[in-house]
């Protein structure tokens, strides 16, 4: 049983081992990059002959074509040339497995060059692994520090706006209080003012009263120097005047007199006793024809 297990490897193996052989040779059959370009230089090159005007035109023609072929070509140079060095390396790297890939190769070998592509593969994918784990924590680092500057820049906002509101919430402030004062100062003016209009008046009425007082014991004087002697009424024409406010004898008297002597006069052809007049009331005026 054994020998028969063993012997159904050994065909497996060799059928496998036969299969890459001739996947090698077909791989192997293909013409090398080499001579491709020979047999590209050993092509003969046909020439024609055009006239002078099918030569401009067709220059003509193939000046904007060759200058947006050249811009296309200066701007996607970067990729193309990594594309060309992806394929010579591939080509590179086919040469080499052509080369070192003997036609009698052994199970063994074939395992051996599996396991060493496996762990090429799997250290390949390690390599790509740990690139994109570093890629995705400098992302999340990049990421982390952008949202501490956002941070720290509402909290800065945050501030410069406290410290703005506080500012207005002074100014405000310092406004009513000066309004305040302000209204407080007119007060304190208008009181004094009203104080100052209240003496005055007191003043003007005390000066009133006093000049009253003096008036009435100038009439009282006259009337007390002025002879009893009775004139006689037909040297005398009368005239009525009525009394205003705040006037007395001695006013009178002077408007009409330009003195003293007619206060004795007119208490007499009124028959007043003394020298209280009232306002409105009617007196007699005598004056001399």
């Amino acid at each position: 049983m054994n020998d028969v297990k063993k012997n159904g490897k050994d065909k497996d193996q060799a059928g496998e081992l036969g299969t890459r052989v001739e996947r090698q040779k077909a791989k192997s059959s293909l013409p090398k990059r080499s001579q491709v370009h020979q047999n590209k230089k050993k092509k003969s090159k046909v020439k024609i002959k055009f006239p002078m005007i099918k030569l401009l035109s067709l220059f003509f023609i193939l000046l904007p074509i060759g200058f947006y072929s050249l811009n296309t070509y200066l701007q996607e140079r970067p990729e193309r040339a990594t594309r060309s060095d992806q394929v010579v390396n591939y080509n590179e790297n086919e040469d080499a497995d052509k080369e070192t890939i003997p036609t009698t190769a052994t199970a063994d070998d074939l395992k051996d060059n599996d396991l060493e592509k496996e762990e090429k593969n799997s250290a390949k994918s390690e390599a790509e692994k740990k690139k994109e784990k570093e890629k995705q924590n400098a992302e999340e680092k990049e990421q982390a520090k952008k949202k501490a500057e956002e941070k720290e820049k509402a909290q800065q906002e945050a501030e410069e706006k406290a410290k703005a509101k506080q500012i207005a919430e002074e100014k405000a402030k310092a406004k009513q209080i000066a309004e305040e004062k302000a209204k407080a100062k007119q007060i304190a003016e208008e009181k004094a003012k009203a104080k100052q209009i209240a003496e005055e008046k007191a003043k003007a009425k005390q000066i009133a009263e006093e000049k009253a007082k003096k008036e009435a014991a100038e009439d009282k004087k006259t009337t007390e120097r002025a002879p009893a002697v009775k004139p006689n009424k037909d040297e005398y024409k009368v005239v009525l005047h009525t009394v205003k406010a705040e006037e007395t004898l001695f006013r009178i008297s002077m408007n009409y007199y330009k003195s003293q002597e007619g206060i004795a006069l007119i208490k007499e052809w009124n028959g007043l006793n003394g020298n209280e007049i009232s306002k409105g009331q009617v007196l007699k005026i005598p004056i001399k024809k």
